[in-house]
């Protein structure tokens, strides 16, 4: 199993706990990590975590200029991510040949069981697999393509390496950045779906639980046009609501994440759990009790009065 990876120096301990929970649950693990350049002693820890739990380690460095061309987030929603998610972007040349497929997971992730079924998923024809985002099919409007296709999140993406690199397309996908730089918002994953939105297999959702899964709401989620459903995503919604309670993985996409204050995900002790099985994180604690209970009333009052707002206007 390869799985593919990137981060910098501030996310070292976020992407040792994914890794972690990658290696409890499964074997022959072997690891590329993506960076422009990490401490000694961060490369240290990452080597140590992953070899501790049977895992190899290959680090792979990426040409900083080359990044530097790409559009980085403007709204204060989106300052979180970093130049590393392009990275994933340049994997056909940045791993040895004999790879020809590699699953990639956002270090903000926690797998929680065996992903053997998802690693072993053939690819034929396709350039990757992906769950699409229910509900966000209006993306695929921003970036010129058929809502109907819908539009998928990239955290969690099973890549066939050789299709990109029999199609060349990561070349596309550098042509896409060049010509569309005002129009990409989510980064690699706008430009994935637009230019790949008809090449990818389409993955359930337990192979990659968003927070919008444990929105009150989610079960209404759906793409509309003037009040029609173009996509009602029923068979994912239900595949998401088996998996709700004990999911495979868990990504925890937007903010606050479990290492940040008043976090009200659900599943947030996950990250804490696996933090605890690390050799250098085991310390780290979550926020208190008062602090979360808090933190989950202040955001159920903001939903009960959005979802007023949104019935009265």
């Amino acid at each position: 199993m390869n799985i593919v990876c990137a981060t910098d120096n501030n996310f070292v301990q976020h992407c040792c706990v994914m890794l972690v929970s990658v290696l409890m649950n499964n074997e022959d693990v072997t690891v590329y990590l993506l960076t422009e350049g990490l401490t000694p002693d961060n490369e240290r820890i990452i080597s140590e975590e992953v070899t501790a739990r049977g895992g190899k380690v290959h680090f792979c460095i990426v040409d900083p200029t080359v990044i530097d061309r790409f559009p980085m987030p403007a709204g204060a929603e989106l300052a979180h991510i970093s130049r590393a998610t392009y990275y994933r972007l340049l994997i056909p040349e940045l791993l040895p040949r004999e790879v020809g497929k590699v699953l990639y997971l956002d270090c903000d992730i926690v797998v929680n069981h065996s992903i053997a079924d998802l690693w072993n998923i053939d690819l034929t024809g396709y350039a990757l697999a992906a769950v699409p985002s229910v509900g966000f099919g209006k993306e695929a409007v921003r970036l010129g393509y058929p809502m109907e296709y819908g539009y998928f999140n990239a955290g969690v993406t099973l890549i066939n390496v050789d299709y990109f690199r029999q199609y060349d397309v990561s070349r596309k996908l550098m042509e896409y950045i060049a010509s569309n730089y005002d129009h990409i918002k989510f980064h690699d994953q706008d430009t994935l779906n637009a230019v790949l939105y008809d090449q990818y297999l389409h993955l359930e959702a337990q192979w990659n639980m968003t927070p919008n899964v444990y929105d009150s709401d989610y079960p209404q989620h759906g793409d509309r046009v003037d009040g029609r459903m173009v996509n009602d995503y029923a068979a994912d919604k239900r595949n998401a609501l088996a998996h709700k309670a004990d999911p495979t993985i868990v990504h925890f996409a937007s903010h606050p994440k479990p290492w940040q204050r008043n976090c009200v995900h659900p599943l947030y002790h996950l990250y804490y759990d696996y933090a605890g099985q690390t050799l250098h994180f085991s310390n780290l604690r979550p926020q208190s009790i008062l602090t979360r209970g808090w933190a989950i009333v202040i955001y159920r009052v903001r939903k009960l009065a959005s979802k007023i707002k949104h019935r009265v206007f």
